[in-house]
């Protein structure tokens, strides 16, 4: 049985949570500040959702946190934060997924069951592309064997592309795999810009990509070397 450990100063918010999940076969662990959050992940749960504003600190600090551990623990923000550059902090700071207050239960359970498949999946072995070597079970990525530092985005967006190589993924398609839905107040051109900023780490230049190439009009793709 898998545990979902719940962060949120709201009683009510983790009751309710609480009850829903329970009741789907799931158990739950409860915190209502970031430093009680942080003592249940001795715990080990199986994926954490937290809350951005809590008395002690907030959701980003606790989510950096876990991100420093070595066993990845699937993250899902639920929070009263909406505003387009919250979800892109709260990405880049190492979430899997953004789901704002008010929600649907059935779209944080649908969430939920999908962070977890995808936890299942990075039991999988290391995958190869020339020099770039990516370990989907640390959540990491060597260049000739030096560790890169990847932000959730720009590993979410490498790891898709080095498991598919020479396939073509679309701006929208990519969106939707990194943010879960298509959301729209992002736009498509996000990506471009991680996508840049990805180059910058794995390319020998970047100004003339070999590896992410641009397929123009459509989107990228990822090249790997003979």
């Amino acid at each position: 049985m898998e545990t979902i450990l719940i962060v949120d100063d709201e009683t009510a918010i983790t009751s309710a949570l609480s009850y829903f999940l329970e009741a789907d076969g799931f158990q739950t662990l409860v915190a209502h500040t970031g430093r009680e959050a942080l003592d249940k992940l001795a715990q080990m749960p199986d994926l954490a959702i937290l809350d951005i504003m809590l008395p002690d600190m907030d959701g980003y600090a606790i989510c950096e946190q876990i991100r420093q551990r070595e066993t990845y623990l699937p993250v899902l923000m639920l929070t009263a934060k909406d505003t387009t550059s919250d979800r892109i902090i709260g990405l880049e700071t190492g979430a899997d997924a953004y789901i704002t207050k008010p929600y649907d239960l059935r779209e944080v359970l649908a969430q939920i069951k999908a962070l977890l498949r995808l936890a299942a999946r990075r039991t999988e072995g290391v995958v190869q592309c020339g020099r770039l070597s990516l370990s989907p079970a640390k959540c990491t990525v060597t260049l000739d064997d030096d560790l890169l530092t990847l932000t959730s985005t720009e590993y979410q967006i490498l790891e898709l592309l080095i498991k598919s190589p020479g396939r073509v993924f679309g701006r929208e398609t990519l969106l939707r795999a990194v943010w879960g839905y298509a959301d729209p107040s992002l736009s498509s051109r996000t990506i471009d810009t991680h996508i840049q900023r990805l180059r910058s780490k794995v390319e020998a230049d970047p100004k003339q990509p070999t590896l992410i190439q641009t397929v123009r009009g459509f989107g990228y793709r990822l090249v790997c070397p003979d």
